[in-house]
């Protein structure tokens, strides 16, 4: 039977993928943050190639992780991580897609940060297709072993693809950490602390509506942890239907939008988590209108959260390319709102929004790609202010060319500990020097007390970090910090 391919994907890769393993040092004492694997205090960037092959095997999937300094991720310290690498579990197979979703938090409690990586077309139980997510413990030596989370029990069909998506909620704000897995017949919440044998404190299965494709946690409310479920395209909502589900809550209906990806941040800083849909596609069709929601070249939306939450009746923010101040013009195929990320990086008290629009022409170069950020404020983000970043930009490296696709993935957070935002941008369309083909990288743009700098911006190529540069790779379209 044939493995299904990921949306994500772009082609699938030839070549043999071969990278050595680095370990860094042992720190004093493990930081217990979020996304430090080492405990040395610094976040660790887990940028993931679910199209790479390993051992002979179209994607099979791959996950290089940078360790993180004082002055950013580095590429010198790293590890990859495959099905092949010793003490992971299972074998690397055609279209497995290891890595086509990553999140982290320290699940033992043991003041690692740990991994989690799906594969949602794994072969399991005997069935195809159904999926698998795998913890990598983190550890003073950084990575090491893993442990297959038991969410693929019983009568569970063929074509479950858990692992789609995940995401995590650490121990603290919640009284214990959290994993969601998202497939196609189920949601599974396991309760940690889960012990490296893959025991969870509780396990639950929550049936859905249409299939989740996408996940997100966040505060939204005067609960710890709201989650959003993402549907994959289906009926009057062809990007996607927006579901929020407080902790235990049952399935409800969604929200009156579109969306296939969303993020939480406080937007207009009354303390709670305001949630931002990514809503990329034109919803027209020979520019007539189609179902759903949406703007021609992509658009977000904001839902303000409060004591109770988000209100589905409330009028949401809609920000797109026809917004005044938002840079660009709405043009079929940009995909404004293919990713979203929040950070307060200007420290006025209000989160700021990064939109990536890797559909996005520059000159001649069709796809090259952008990422616009959008000032938060007292009321929301208006548009006002916004602008926009390129490899066209000065002090960014590299050229816009055609397919690039700068702005697949954006995602803030504070790399180097200096209390500052920095911003991370995934480039799966990237050729790196002497590649042939789509290899893929990541752009670094740290955090000032204004905001991030492009003068100081870096990239770091597939390449570098050892993958293949003959092959569509396509590094970084999956990212988490």
């Amino acid at each position: 039977m044939r493995k299904r391919t990921l949306l994500l994907a772009t082609a699938l890769t030839t070549g043999l993928l071969t990278v050595p393993l680095t370990t860094v040092p042992a720190s004093a004492a493990p930081s217990g943050l979020s996304g430090d694997f080492n405990g040395d205090g610094y976040r660790d960037l887990a940028v993931a190639a679910p199209q790479a092959t390993v051992s002979g095997h179209e994607a099979a999937g791959a996950v290089v992780v940078l360790y993180g300094t004082a002055s950013g991720p580095s590429a010198a310290k790293r590890k990859l991580i495959t099905q092949a690498t010793t003490g992971i579990p299972g074998s690397p197979e055609t279209a497995d897609h290891f890595g086509a979703s990553v999140a982290s938090a320290d699940l033992d409690l043991d003041g690692y940060a740990d991994l989690v990586v799906g594969a949602p077309d794994e072969d399991s139980d005997g069935a195809f297709n159904k999926g698998s997510v795998t913890v990598v413990w983190g550890s003073a030596q950084g990575l090491g072993s893993g442990t297959v989370l038991p969410v693929t029990y019983g009568s569970d069909p063929s074509g479950c693809a858990y692992g789609v998506d995940v995401a995590t909620v650490p121990a603290s704000p919640a009284p214990r950490p959290s994993v969601h897995i998202a497939g196609g017949c189920s949601v599974w919440v396991l309760q940690g602390p889960i012990t490296r044998a893959g025991k969870a404190y509780s396990k639950s299965q929550r049936a859905i509506g249409p299939s989740a494709a996408k996940l997100v946690t966040g505060r939204l409310s005067d609960n710890y942890s709201d989650e959003v479920e993402i549907s994959v395209p289906v009926g009057d909502h062809p990007e996607g239907a927006v579901y929020v589900n407080r902790p235990y809550n049952s399935y409800t209906e969604p929200l009156p939008t579109d969306g296939s990806n969303a993020t939480v941040g406080d937007v207009n800083g009354d303390g709670y988590g305001d949630l931002v849909v990514g809503d990329p596609g034109d919803m027209t069709v020979d520019g007539t209108p189609a179902e759903g929601t949406g703007h021609q070249g992509g658009e977000i939306s904001i839902w303000p959260g409060g004591p109770q939450g988000i209100d589905p009746a409330a009028q949401p923010i809609l920000i797109n390319q026809s917004t005044p101040g938002v840079p660009g013009t709405s043009e079929s195929n940009d995909t404004f709102g293919t990713d979203v990320s929040v950070a307060d990086i200007n420290h006025d008290g209000f989160g700021d929004i990064a939109v990536g629009a890797p559909g996005e022409t520059l000159g001649s170069a069709r796809q090259a790609g952008e990422v616009v950020i959008v000032p938060g404020g007292p009321d929301g983000p208006t548009g006002a202010g916004s602008f926009a970043v390129t490899q066209n930009s000065t002090g960014v490296p590299g050229t816009a060319e055609r397919g690039d696709a700068f702005g697949t993935t954006v995602r803030f957070a504070d790399l180097t500990k200096d209390g500052r935002a920095d911003l991370v941008v995934g480039t799966p369309g990237e050729y790196a020097p002497g590649a042939t083909r789509s290899t893929g990288g990541i752009w670094v743009f740290k955090g000032t007390s204004t905001g991030v700098s492009l003068s100081s911006s870096y990239s770091v190529m597939a390449g570098s970090v050892g993958l293949p540069t003959t092959t569509d790779t396509n590094w970084a379209s999956v990212v988490t910090p």
